[in-house]
């Protein structure tokens, strides 16, 4: 129950981080006199809108505003400088958001085999048996693929990402790891994948991958499983309040990733051909759901 606690702990406090960003971005938009895009604009007024600060940040001069802005670029950007290297360029944070990024990843894994993987017919079989393949898109520093062979011994792993940086760092990774052998690594974009019927299980992180492009790697993904394989769709879980969801929608719009609404993720599995698909909660207190579907045999 510990740790349950304390990753329940991070994501309570980690809503009011995200609520700071986005009052922070309309404040910025509105002191400038510029707009962001209609998509950022409606998920950061959802924001504003439970927060109860919509008519107050509309109304009130930018003399007023400026102070408020001020103090949370203050807050944001000392907890930033506080978590950084020394001296820590541009290119470096970035670099070290990535990394960050992946080490939450890393995480998955043991909940994959301890609770997810028992309740999808075969998969627990599948990864323990010599020749299990793993399909990883969106492999960013490479991570999660790490940590998936440190859980299954005998799987080896396929990682795509379009960020020529990040797959930089993930071989950098791999080889500190001792798993140059097993994990093979490329840049390009998860609906390239060519390989056919390769996979046991293929994980696509659609928070951090456009709309247009999930709805293309899904099907792709299909063809590159195996017969009885696995797809695992992760997705924002927006949780039971209005500022959960709008929080949720904010944060994956600015990272370019996916909303599903309503449903919409198993639909999309489902009219792309896989059969037993199920929806499975995250951890507790984690903003993440997963929509798992199988290859037909």
């Amino acid at each position: 129950m510990g740790m349950e606690n304390l990753r329940a702990v991070v994501a309570r406090h980690a809503a009011s981080l995200n609520a700071l960003v986005a009052l922070g971005l309309a404040l910025e938009a509105r002191l400038r006199g510029t707009a962001l895009d209609d998509e950022a604009a409606r998920r950061t007024e959802a924001v504003l809108g439970s927060l109860g600060v919509s008519d107050v940040v509309a109304d009130a001069s930018a003399a007023e505003l400026l102070p408020v802005l001020a103090s949370i670029k203050v807050d944001l950007l000392s907890g930033g400088k506080l978590l950084s290297a020394p001296s820590a360029g541009a290119e470096t944070a970035e670099a070290s958001l990535r990394q960050a990024l992946g080490d939450v990843s890393a995480g998955f894994p043991v909940l994959l085999k301890r609770s997810i993987a028992p309740q999808l017919a075969g998969l627990p079989e599948r990864l323990d048996k010599p020749g299990a393949a793993f399909l990883d898109i969106g492999v960013g520093v490479g991570a999660l693929s790490v940590s998936m062979l440190r859980e299954w011994p005998e799987l080896r792993a396929v990682g795509i990402d379009p960020s020529a940086d990040a797959i930089a760092q993930a071989h950098a990774n791999v080889k500190a790891a001792g798993h140059a052998d097993r994990i093979t690594l490329r840049i390009g974009l998860g609906q390239e994948v060519e390989l056919e019927e390769v996979f046991d299980l293929a994980f696509v992180p659609s928070a951090f991958i456009p709309e247009a492009h999930v709805r293309a790697i899904v099907p792709r993904c299909r063809a590159a499983l195996k017969a009885g394989g696995w797809l695992l769709l992760a997705m924002v879980n927006p949780g039971p309040d209005a500022l959960g969801h709008a929080l949720a929608g904010f944060r994956t719009t600015m990272w370019g990733g996916t909303v599903f609404e309503n449903g919409a993720a198993q639909a999309l599995v489902e009219e792309c051909g896989y059969a037993d698909t199920k929806l499975l909660p995250g951890p507790a207190g984690a903003p993440v759901a997963f929509v798992a579907g199988r290859k037909p045999r």
